[in-house]
């Protein structure tokens, strides 16, 4: 019986052991985004690693002007990519296409960010421990 209790004591301390948080540190981050200083009322921003920088891309939703990111899905500290998107109304309906029924429409919308800030993003931040505000005041 004591050989029991001991293996279930050491089985308990190593559990309690491997159960602390390990890994690399994430950041938390926020700020807001504008385009020629109109927030952006409903978009992404995605933060991708560059070449030096070891860690998954990380990214959130923009509304109303602003984003935030929590530490616990935020980037590692290194260097990273931002690209930034807000895809508009134009006001225009548009037919859906297949597989919908013919005649269905649907709302148009445009990529309203310049391709530099996205699919050609030249915008780059360094991200640090801690938390972060990091704004982003775009022109057309």
């Amino acid at each position: 019986m004591q050989t029991c209790q001991r293996t279930l004591s050491l089985l308990v301390i190593l559990c309690v052991i491997g159960c602390g948080k390990s890994g690399p540190q994430l950041a938390a981050i926020s700020g807001s985004v504008t385009i020629d200083n109109v927030p952006v009322d409903h978009g992404t921003i995605t933060f991708a690693p560059t070449q030096e920088t070891k860690g998954a891309s990380s990214g959130g939703e923009i509304k109303d002007g602003k984003y935030s990111i929590p530490a616990d899905k935020g980037p590692t500290f290194g260097k990273y990519r931002v690209e930034i998107r807000w895809s508009k109304k134009t006001g225009k309906q548009i037919e859906m296409g297949s597989p919908a029924p013919p005649g269905t429409k649907i709302d148009e919308v445009v990529e309203a960010i310049p391709e530099k800030y996205n699919s050609a993003s030249t915008l780059v931040k360094d991200i640090n421990s801690g938390k972060q505000v990091i704004d982003f005041n775009l022109e057309k």
